[in-house]
């Protein structure tokens, strides 16, 4: 049975020491493969403190991804600078017949002080259910924000605060495969609208279970990926990848 893979970060977070070779790690993985993936989807969180030069090297690393990268912005990065380097914040990425449809859950922040919890405009809602009226091939929904509790303690707090109104679109759309998200730093599934929620790991550190006797922001932790392999048949199987950091 054909299946196709996407590779998946999040929270890459350019800027923070070491989180650039923390992402050539992840990049060299993957591109160990064989087959390499062919698409590669960053949730978020690609910088840590959304300057210029943090999305200089961004670029600069995210660049040597031989296939086709699929980005979309997190609390941390500030969307101007954003958009100067990777283009529009909501998009839609085509690849082998699934399309990947990138929201913008940014809030921006209040004199200087970044908003950690995640929104959705009206806005984009009513762009997304155009784009998912549009077209009912197999669609993937990414943002940064989970729309869900994930039961930890230092996430769940920041999550996406108008969760319901993005499960009410989705749905209504069967053709929805899975919500993609990043911001818990963690290896997790749940259930949202339906469907599988996939949390893509931390590329720079790791959030723990309140009850882990581990530091709850694990900076050593290995680096984290998930693979996501959906077939011709509908069926989706993830993977989740830690690799020695």
């Amino acid at each position: 049975m054909a299946r196709l893979v996407v590779a998946h970060l999040s929270d890459t977070h350019f800027g923070v020491p070491g989180a650039a070779r923390r992402v050539r790690l992840a990049l060299d993985h993957l591109h160990g493969m064989s087959p390499v993936p062919g698409l590669l989807v960053v949730s978020g969180d690609v910088t840590d403190h959304g300057l210029p030069e943090e999305y200089a090297e961004a670029r600069a690393v995210l660049d040597t991804w031989s296939g086709v990268l699929a980005v979309c912005p997190g609390n941390h990065d500030v969307r101007a600078a954003y958009v100067e380097a990777f283009g529009p914040t909501e998009t839609v990425v085509t690849h082998s017949g699934r399309r990947f449809v990138l929201l913008d859950s940014l809030v921006d922040a209040v004199d200087g002080v970044r908003t950690d919890p995640g929104h959705l405009a009206e806005g984009s809602l009513a762009w997304l259910e155009e784009r998912l009226t549009e077209d009912d091939s197999p669609t993937f929904v990414v943002l940064h924000h989970p729309p869900a509790d994930l039961g930890l303690g230092l996430m769940d707090p920041i999550k996406l605060d108008n969760g319901p109104a993005l499960a009410t679109v989705v749905a209504r759309h069967p053709h929805v495969v899975a919500t993609l998200v990043g911001h818990a730093h963690t290896m997790g599934s749940a259930s949202f609208a339906g469907r599988p929620l996939l949390v893509g790991g931390g590329c720079v550190s790791t959030v723990t279970h309140d009850a882990e006797a581990l530091p709850v922001l694990w900076m050593d932790a290995p680096v984290s990926l998930a693979l996501h392999l959906h077939a011709d048949d509908g069926s989706l199987v993830t993977h989740w990848r830690a690799l020695p950091a």
